[in-house]
């Protein structure tokens, strides 16, 4: 009796293998990969992200998030890597750019942030709540760009005001 057990089920699973788990849409996937990344299951949502590129390489919302797994781990050049595949795919991905520009700012780059965010406030009204956000951090971001510039115009016209002693002496430096 155990043989014709054992042997019905080494038959059925010889003859009639058990089917692969049924994949989610993508839409799905993506629903619970962003689900892992606002858990803060940084590692869970990355190979999500990377399974659903798996599926569909130039998915841009995927590789936008994968941007975001990277900055939260404090990569944001990997971040900005991931920002740009998204943005080739679709270069009005919102999403992108709205974080892009949040990386560049960290990152100290505030012209690149400016010219980010320029892009999203032209795919909205200009009275949809983000859109005045991103005005906002524009005119921060331009703020900034302006004060550095005249800090270096006002760091070169001393230069030029009052020159060395060696100079003014024609003293060789040493």
């Amino acid at each position: 009796m155990a043989g014709l057990v054992i042997g019905g089920l080494f038959t059925r699973a010889v003859f009639f293998p058990a089917s692969p788990p049924a994949l989610l849409d993508i839409s799905a996937q993506l629903k619970e990969a962003h689900a892992l990344l606002d858990k803060n299951f940084l590692a869970d949502a990355e190979r999500s992200y990377l399974a659903i590129l798996g599926r569909d390489p130039g998915n841009p919302e995927a590789l936008s998030h994968l941007g975001n797994v990277a900055f939260q781990q404090g990569d944001i050049e990997r971040a900005l890597r991931f920002y740009d595949m998204a943005l080739q795919q679709n270069a009005s991905y919102a999403h992108a750019l709205w974080d892009k520009g949040i990386a560049l700012r960290t990152k100290g780059d505030n012209a690149g942030a400016i010219k980010a965010w320029e892009a999203f406030t032209g795919l909205f009204p200009p009275d949809s709540p983000d859109v005045v956000q991103v005005k906002k951090w524009i005119a921060e971001a331009q703020a900034q760009v302006d004060s550095a510039a005249t800090s270096r115009a006002g760091s070169l016209k001393k230069l030029f005001e009052k020159p060395p002693e060696a100079v003014l002496n024609d003293k060789p430096i040493k």
